[in-house]
């Protein structure tokens, strides 16, 4: 390996604020914790339809998907059906249990959720699947523990029309008890190549899933290749169902080969076939369908252009489960654009699967099948050099961190800048177009990012643990899954302690703080901020002071400890106010103002807030003179002037449209219609609340449903 470049960090930049935590105790982040403002269009959550389309070669199986839908029309509304449709490697369980789903739309209202329970290192873990399930269904905060997470599932489910979710490649049965929604009439279908008998105590219909007859594996070849060309070559045909063993997944080997060289004949791919069966001594006297698809597959890999098993090879080592253009090249060493080819050729050979969808910023992002990825791990094996595992996972581990470190600088110019070290520094890195771009990026890659960060850790690359989790920022607050939050974060502290570097310990802890906050561990949380002013002042760090002051004021603010969160805060703000900090000082008099409302203080905190105002208009501060302006209003309403606070209200949510900040634009709404009703105004207020929950519908589940109360009790 080369010597790791280090890269200078940036200078400081403004610095952004935003709301966090749960009810009517909101607090304000700020200083060295930057915040994300997304500027999105208000968006309403559809019905997700996650299963993928079935492929128009789609054959056979309507006996064993009639039985199957004659037995869920039998089953009582009351329960949960469960179906476990279980066979070897190859035989098609996917792709039929997605043609049962799509026949299923219009029973199950809900939608269709989809869920892989393989990943490239073993079972997915059940608690980053019930993650990635909730924020199909119920957008904003997640919680931190493995309980919560299954219990939050449980019970937005069930308040939900009845839906489909399937589960592809269990293992246990374990797995899908802990997946199963909430409520009654929903379903639930799910593959393994595991029978899991235990499930049948339970009332669930399991069926195995065979291979394709003679018929049905001509009818197959014949969509995907045409009569004529079966026509031609009978004897042919029947060597390759006989080779294939019915099996659909090693048919479609075949079938993308012959796809690719339309002049080929089949009795080549036929010989070639039984030859890679010979040399691995797999075959039908075997009848081992794993191996049978394997050599399926031998016979593809060889057809390849060394480029492309190469990459095939190399993506195999890494944790992630999906890879795009950009990715392959930095781990071949070669462009995006020859990389991209390189994808496209593996897809068409039938070794990689392509996303029916792409990525607005990734471009097509294709993934292994279960056996191809086995297949290219054992091709690596064979081929690769000693060492070669560990350079593909550092070059795609530098690539991730350069790639979200560009997204946390577009996104939160103004969190704490922190060196980067490389080992081998990106050459083509992903360009963004815009703050969207980068945040719909964080959000697609954030399940291989995480397991970046695991295998990192776990091969003690300290330094890239704490870097990455470090320039996820922006995606930590933003999805606020706080159970990957924590995990992440405890990982990076203890990278940082064993890289010895206190500035990113200091870092790490006052973010993990902030997400502990999120999840209401306030003790917790308090701690994080107490070392990290323990530590600031030790290195007489005043500007991180300054901010675990502020932190602490806001979390002892949350946890309905206003005398407490008066103290840290003055303290803050003077410390602010030494260092000349006008801006941090009025930031800190944002919340001082709302921690003296807490205490119906109402004429000091309008006085704080005016101060706040004025400040951060004339540091030109648009965002945060705005919030100064919407809690001057809450406050002037409080103090019975309802006239002044109208006109602060609707002034302040005028400036958030403008400056396009959503979630501001709900909370504003929401402060205006609280504004209303203490006037007595009963029908602006219903207005007010309508307004807000529109704007927070797809945001934030949690403060829809505060919204909800607050209009059920205006009505």
């Amino acid at each position: 390996m080369t010597e790791p470049a280090r890269e200078v960090p940036r200078s400081p930049a403004v610095v952004h604020n935003t709301i966090s935590g749960h009810g009517p105790h909101t607090s304000i982040q700020a200083g060295a914790i930057d915040t994300l403002h997304v500027y999105a269009p208000r968006h309403e959550v559809p019905v997700p339809r996650q299963v993928r389309p079935v492929p128009a070669a789609y054959t056979d199986r309507v006996e064993e998907r009639d039985r199957l839908m004659a037995w869920i029309a039998a089953q009582p509304d009351h329960v949960v059906p469960v179906i476990l449709v279980h066979g070897p490697p190859g035989v098609g369980k996917t792709t039929f249990v997605e043609r049962l789903v799509h026949g299923l739309a219009d029973r199950y209202a809900g939608g269709q959720l989809q869920a892989d329970l393989s990943s490239a290192d073993g079972p997915a873990r059940v608690s980053d699947v019930l993650g990635r399930l909730l924020r199909a269904v119920q957008p904003g905060p997640l919680p931190a523990g493995d309980d919560e997470l299954a219990g939050w599932w449980r019970s937005a489910t069930a308040a939900r029309p009845p839906m489909c979710l399937l589960l592809d490649g269990v293992t246990h049965a374990d797995q899908i008890r802990a997946l199963t929604p909430g409520g009654a009439g929903h379903l639930v279908v799910a593959t393994s190549r595991l029978p899991l008998p235990e499930l049948v105590a339970q009332g669930a219909a399991l069926l195995p899933l065979g291979p394709f007859d003679h018929d049905a594996a001509r009818a197959y070849l014949s969509r995907c290749l045409g009569v004529g060309r079966l026509d031609r070559e009978p004897e042919a045909v029947t060597r390759l169902v006989a080779l294939s063993a019915g099996l659909p997944g090693a048919l479609a080997v075949g079938i993308a080969r012959l796809a690719l060289n339309p002049s080929r004949p089949l009795s080549t791919v036929v010989g070639a076939l039984e030859a890679s069966q010979i040399r691995t001594g797999t075959g039908l006297a075997h009848n081992r369908p794993g191996a049978i698809v394997s050599a399926a597959l031998d016979t593809a890999y060889a057809d390849l252009p060394r480029p492309a098993t190469r990459l095939y090879r190399k993506a195999a080592l890494l944790p992630g489960d999906t890879i795009d253009a950009h990715l392959a090249a930095a781990i071949t060493v070669r462009t995006p654009i020859e990389a991209g080819a390189d994808l496209a050729d593996l897809a068409a050979s039938g070794l990689l699967l392509r996303d029916a969808a792409g990525h607005p910023v990734r471009g097509p992002v294709y993934r292994y099948t279960g056996t191809s990825l086995v297949h290219a791990r054992v091709q690596a094996a064979r081929e690769e050099t000693d060492g070669a595992d560990t350079e593909a996972q550092v070059r795609a581990c530098d690539w991730y961190l350069a790639t979200a470190t560009a997204a946390e600088r577009l996104l939160t110019p103004s969190h704490r800048p922190l060196a980067r070290t490389y080992v081998y520094r990106p050459e083509h890195p992903v360009e963004f177009g815009g703050r969207q771009a980068a945040l719909s990026w964080l959000d697609a890659q954030s399940a291989d990012l995480m397991a970046t960060v695991r295998a990192a850790y776990a091969s003690g690359r300290f330094g890239a643990v704490w870097q990455l989790v470090h320039a996820m920022w922006p995606w930590w607050r933003s999805a606020r899954v706080y159970g990957l939050w924590i995990e992440a974060h405890y990982l990076g502290l203890d990278a940082a302690r064993l890289a010895g570097d206190p500035i990113a310990e200091q870092e790490i802890r006052n973010t993990l703080g902030v997400g502990l906050r999120g999840t209401r561990v306030f003790n917790e949380a308090i701690a994080c901020f107490t070392d990290v002013l323990a530590a600031a002042r030790d290195r007489k760090d005043t500007r991180a002071e300054g901010q675990a002051l502020h932190e602490l004021g806001a979390t002892t603010h949350e946890a309905g400890r206003p005398e407490e969160a008066v103290g840290f805060l003055e303290q803050a703000r003077a410390l602010r106010e030494r260092r000349q900090d006008r801006r941090g000082v009025a930031l800190t008099d944002i919340l001082l103002g709302q921690v003296h409302l807490t205490r119906g203080h109402v004429a000091a905190a309008v006085g704080v807030f005016v101060s706040a105002r004025a400040a951060l208009v004339e540091v030109a501060d648009p965002h945060d003179a705005a919030r100064a302006l919407a809690w001057l209003g809450r406050a002037h309403s409080l103090a019975g002037d309802h006239e002044a606070a109208e006109q602060a209200g609707r002034q302040a949510h005028e400036e958030f449209v403008e400056n396009g900040s959503r979630q501001w634009i709900a909370h504003s709404l929401e402060m205006l219609g609280q504004s209303m009703a203490a006037a007595g105004r009963g029908e602006d207020a219903i207005t007010f609340y309508t307004r807000a929950l529109e704007q927070y519908s797809g945001v934030s589940a949690v403060d829809t449903e505060r919204v909800r109360r607050w209009l059920k009790g205006a009505r």
